[in-house]
């Protein structure tokens, strides 16, 4: 095989590109990868798999999630930091407390790739 193809995945549902403050997913949540320009995450909905990209204000929120736990996402929209940085916002809501992983034990703790 030649290394110079480009090869592209096909088959992984919808990408959901958080634009307008109020954009919500909801469904089962299937865990995070390593995309061309940084993680993303993959939620199986009512309309199939979405993807999307997991800002790190976001990221901070999903990173004890549970594979299979029952989620919604919710894009509150830009925000300032204290250092006074834009970044966008986000509020992760679960369904049941055995939707977290138990970070103190270090449970099945999915890590992003390149984590140490």
């Amino acid at each position: 095989m030649s290394s110079l193809k480009r090869w592209r995945q096909i088959g992984q549902g919808q990408f959901h590109k958080w634009e307008t403050p109020g954009d919500e997913l909801e469904g089962v949540w299937q865990g995070s990868h390593e995309g061309r320009f940084g993680p993303l995450g993959t939620l199986e909905t009512a309309a199939g798999l979405v993807t999307f990209p997991l800002h790190i204000a976001l990221f901070e929120r999903v990173r004890h999630l549970r594979i299979g736990a029952d989620v919604l996402v919710r894009y509150t929209g830009p925000q300032t930091s204290k250092a006074g940085r834009l970044f966008k916002g986000f509020e992760v809501f679960v369904s049941g407390d055995e939707a977290l992983i138990d970070a103190a034990r270090g449970d099945d703790r999915e890590a992003m790739p390149g984590d140490a």
